[in-house]
């Protein structure tokens, strides 16, 4: 009985295409944990004896397929790839420029391109992310194992005849995105100044009004100060008179 790892490797073979893991364990009659492992296993084979055949994982999706390296050669005889034309123009571009605002593709493959997107995130090309009010578009890890490319210079190289990409519109959409984000930023850091200045301006504004109350309790002290004075004067006085008046008749009196 051949063992679980051929048995895999006999039914990605047959699929010819990408096959659910799920319907890979029912085939081989097995639990999809150790199915699992036997498929990176068969991967881990397949890459390291360099093969021009690789074991790609998609999610819950896996598939024997033709390294990119040898793309061109199998086109010829089948022109058909899981990608169309189209996609994979709109995949150039994000690659070209990537991580790009999706935004900004559109404005380069107008409105399909939504679908194309959608087509290379559900396939694990991309990685999708919110970025303000639109998104920003990434290569994954995958997209590098599956077009076994290394760095910018190969996917330049890889993708030139897809598509004519217009540097001078990616390089304006990308300045116009870096112009919305410093606007942005300086609306943001304007908000936030505003309730700084007008917690300064509330504490001036006390200050200024101890201040005031400071200044005025002197002069208010005085102000008591000399009205006590007066009532005293004044009731001296009162008495004073009072006491000439009782003495007015003793001098009569006396008379």
């Amino acid at each position: 009985m051949p063992d679980l790892k051929k048995q895999s490797e006999a039914v990605l073979f047959a699929a010819g295409n990408k096959i659910e893991i799920g319907e890979i364990a029912r085939l081989c009659k097995a639990d999809i944990n150790s199915l699992k492992k036997a498929l990176k296993e068969l991967k881990k084979d397949y890459d390291e004896k360099d093969s021009s055949l690789m074991v790609s994982e998609e999610g819950n999706f896996w598939k024997l397929t033709v390294r990119e390296a040898y793309m061109d050669l199998v086109q010829q005889i089948n022109p058909h790839t899981e990608l169309s034309k189209t996609t994979i123009e709109t995949l150039a571009v994000i690659a070209w420029k990537a991580p790009i605002l999706q935004s900004d593709v559109i404005k380069t493959r107008t409105n399909k391109a939504y679908d194309h997107i959608k087509e290379l995130v559900d396939s694990g090309f991309l990685i999708k992310q919110r970025h303000g009010r639109s998104y920003m578009l990434k290569l994954s890890q995958k997209f590098f194992e599956y077009f076994d490319l290394k760095d910018k210079k190969d996917i330049k190289e890889r993708f030139k005849d897809f598509v004519d990409i217009n540097e001078e519109e990616l390089k304006k959409s990308e300045e116009e995105r870096l112009k919305k984000e410093e606007e942005a930023e300086k609306a943001k850091e304007e908000a936030e100044e505003e309730p700084k200045q007008t917690e300064e301006q509330d504490k001036k504004e006390k200050e200024l009004e101890e201040t005031n109350e400071q200044t005025e309790e002197p002069a208010g002290k005085e102000q008591e100060v000399k009205e006590e004075e007066k009532y005293e004067k004044e009731e001296e006085l009162k008495g004073t008179t009072e006491q000439e008046t009782k003495e007015q008749p003793k001098e009569s009196e006396k008379k």
